[in-house]
Formats: C-alpha cells, structure tokens, sequence
C-alpha cells in the first residue's frame, strides 16, 4: 500500500512539473510588449540630410505586431514626425538668387517592419513605409512655399537590446514623388536620415 501511495505521488509530481513547463513555453518562446499598443512603442532622432540642408527630426512609432516569434517579429507601423531646418544653404535654387531663411518638413506614415532582438543581445531591424510630407521655406525674395507631396522611406537600425529597450544606430533615405515644379523648396525634401533609436515595443 505504501508502495503504491510512493508512486502515486512520484507520478502527481511529474504531471505537476510537466504542466508547469507547459503553460510557461508560451512566454518563453513569445515576446510580450510592455507597452499599450495605443502608446507609442518607438522613437528615432536624427538628422536629414538634403542639397546643404541639414534638418533635424523626431520621429514617433505606434508598432503593431502581427506575427511573433521568440525574436522574429513582423511589425505594422505608423509613424509622425516633424523637422526644421538647422542649416540651409545661400540659395534654394543653384545659379539663381534665392535667400532661404527657414525650412520644415513634417510626415505621417504607413508601413511595415521587422524586427530581431533578445535581451541581453543586438537588436536589429528594418522597415519601408509611405506616406504624405509637408513641407514649406520662407524666402527673402519671394513668397513663403508651403507644399505636399508624397514620401517613400526606408531605414535600418541596429543596436542593443537591454531587457524590454532596446537603443542604437538607425539609417534611412526618403524618396519624394509628387514634388511640383514651380516648389523652390522641393530640392530639400526627402533624402538620407541619420541618427539614433529607441524602440520599447
């Protein structure tokens, strides 16, 4: 009887261990974000840059997962950001005269990304996204232009991952289409984007 009790209780605590295991293999395999999916689970500083101008701009990104894996994720992506020019050049237009003396530049997207990362690990990750631009220059010799257009961007960032953070290096280049010709300050819009990431999804 005791002998009998010994392997009753042997085998409860195997099926308790077993189904233990079981029901933590969905974290461990399957990254949960910290954050809301209705906060922002992204942000890139940086700097564009565009025929002599040099514009720096944040970025926010809202990152909705739709597939995911221990460290694979596919990711759906809006993005906003605003920019000002820091530095212009003496002319909007080559071989004309054409003072500039402030420029903008501010997005909003739609794209998809995928990302990589394990804590403790790189993080890295990429993404294509498209969307309207706005943007406009004031000049000393002609009247403000204020514009839209249309942007496709890509980046690719690289970095750490610390825990549910993950920071680093990010580099993008953004292709204006839809650019008006009578638009003096179109030569400005778009081009590579360097700077720094942070992304806590």
């Amino acid at each position: 009887m005791l002998r009998n009790v010994r392997a009753l209780l042997v085998i409860s605590l195997a099926l308790i261990s077993t189904a233990h295991a079981q029901s933590r293999k969905p974290d461990d395999l399957y990254h949960v974000s910290p954050t809301p999916a209705w906060l922002p689970r992204s942000v890139f500083l940086g700097s564009q840059f565009n025929n002599g101008a040099v514009i720096p701009n944040l970025r926010l990104q809202w990152e909705l997962t739709f597939f995911q894996e221990r460290k694979d994720a596919w990711v759906f992506i809006l993005e906003g950001g605003v920019g000002w020019a820091a530095s212009l050049p003496a002319t909007a237009v080559q071989g004309y005269y054409l003072p500039v003396s402030s420029y903008y530049e501010h997005t909003a997207q739609v794209g998809f990304g995928y990302r990589n990362h394990l804590p403790g690990l790189v993080h890295w990750g990429f993404q294509v996204t498209s969307g309207p631009t706005f943007y406009g220059a004031h000049f000393g010799t002609q009247p403000p232009d204020r514009r839209t257009a249309g942007v496709v961007q890509g980046r690719f960032q690289i970095g750490y991952q610390l825990r549910d953070l993950g920071l680093g290096l990010a580099l993008g280049y953004s292709e204006p289409f839809g650019l008006k010709n009578r638009s003096f300050a179109r030569d400005f819009v778009g081009g590579p984007n360097l700077g720094f990431f942070a992304d806590w999804r």
